[in-house]
């Protein structure tokens, strides 16, 4: 089958293109810009077009498209010539639908926890086919087994019905979709009520939305509270209880209590499964961190640098935690709002959230094709941080960390927008 894909550069779309590949289709994709992604799909095999024409649609027997694009041409063309043209959620439920499938939702760690649980399954000798939203982790396996991070974004997670589901937790991510935190929860009760009888729901306990999650499936929790059915405790190498009965310890190479907790739910899915608890200890000891969350890229000016894509105030917090566990003399972070819709909803959430840095640089909005409707600039939120610098483009933050870093210093940057091409000319990695 011949298969062009648009919005290629995209993490949920590139991993697509890695399953077509692996099935043995001829694959193509086009971008409006060349990335990192584009490059390694070009590199395993995938033809990569810069910029959009219905001349791309010749000949294919499949278009599938990124949700971001909403019309152009090249749609047009492909209906015109009778090519199915499916959204990438619409060609991820059908995926998720065929499969012996396990989906895994929620506002923040779904990416990490899919990742985790593909793992685990794959050290586990059950082959599947991973696709993580990462843009570089997804993998295509021989079983019947799917592991698939959802999205809430957008509402099409009413799209997918699974055999078995982790809900990780329920929050206010994107105002300009949802009016608030109540359509989120009732979109994840939606998604969760779909699960067949004789599937399985494992929701986080310490979330209270997730918790209180009704399925018609079994239901089990993990976390940190004392009633979960998983319950594991912030300590390194931390332990997992099946209700009082200790079934071993973990050793996590990744920092942070939230990877803790990250660990435990895709470890109570996988012991569900029938997974013993041996092997999933094995596999999350060697699993080697997803792309973008809290990821080395390298040196600058004897400090290190780490990239991350935290941009909700849940996620900043959790990250800023977790880089306080690593070696460092001062945390210094510089952090791209994305969507201007975001940063003015959850404003006051933000200026609470970098509590633990020491310095923080705040760039210009990332707009994520967004018109700034209400005025808020990014400047305010560096106005109402006590340690908060408003730098403006790569550039100027470049420069003000010229100024201020030194041996030993922990760089962190942070945002889902294009942020880490500065982190790369940082470490020298372009």
């Amino acid at each position: 089958m011949k298969v062009h894909l648009m919005g290629a550069g995209g993490a949920g779309v590139s991993a697509l293109a890695r399953v077509f590949l692996a099935r043995g289709d001829e694959v193509s994709g086009c971008d409006v810009k060349e990335s990192q992604t584009t490059d390694e799909l070009e590199e395993a095999g995938v033809k990569i077009f810069l910029g959009h024409d219905p001349e791309h649609v010749l000949g294919q027997d499949l278009l599938v498209y990124s949700g971001a694009i909403k019309k152009s041409p090249e749609l047009d063309a492909a209906r015109a010539m009778g090519v199915t043209v499916v959204s990438r959620a619409e060609m991820l439920a059908r995926l998720i639908n065929s499969s012996d499938s396990i989906a895994i939702a929620g506002t923040a760690g779904k990416t990490t926890v899919t990742h985790m649980l593909g793992h685990i399954l794959v050290t586990a000798g059950y082959d599947p086919t991973v696709l993580v939203g990462d843009g570089s982790s997804a993998r295509a396996g021989q079983s019947e087994w799917l592991v698939a991070e959802t999205d809430e974004s957008d509402g099409t997670l009413t799209l997918h019905h699974p055999q078995r589901a982790i809900v990780t937790n329920i929050e206010l991510d994107h105002p300009d979709h949802f009016r608030d935190l109540s359509a989120v929860r009732d979109l994840f009760q939606w998604f969760i009520e779909g699960l067949p009888k004789e599937g399985l729901a494992v929701l986080c306990a310490d979330d209270d939305l997730a918790r209180e999650l009704k399925p018609k499936a079994r239901k089990v929790t993990y976390g940190f509270r004392h009633d979960a059915t998983y319950r594991s405790e912030p300590v390194r190498p931390f332990p997992i209880y099946r209700g009082l009965d200790l079934l071993g310890h973990v050793n996590l190479r990744q920092p942070g209590r939230h990877n803790i907790q990250n660990a435990t739910g895709a470890a109570a899915m996988a012991l569900e499964i029938g997974i013993e608890f041996a092997d999933v200890a094995a596999a999350l000891k060697t699993f080697p961190g997803a792309h973008r969350r809290l990821e080395f890229l390298g040196v600058f000016q004897g400090g290190t640098v780490y990239d991350d894509y935290a941009h909700h105030p849940t996620k900043v917090r959790a990250t800023i935690e977790a880089a306080r566990e690593l070696r460092h003399r001062r945390l210094i972070v510089v952090f791209q709002p994305h969507r201007y819709s975001r940063l003015h909803a959850l404003m006051r959430d933000f200026t609470h959230a970098f509590v633990g840095a020491d310095r923080v640089f705040v760039l210009d909005v990332y707009s994520a094709g967004e018109d700034n409707v209400s005025g808020v600039r990014a400047s305010e939120l560096a106005d109402q941080l006590p340690n908060g610098i408003y730098v403006g483009d790569f550039v100027k933050a470049k420069e003000a960390l010229e100024e201020i870093v030194g041996p030993d210093d922990l760089v962190l940057l942070m945002g889902a927008g294009d942020i880490k091409k500065l982190g790369d000319d940082l470490a020298h990695k372009v």
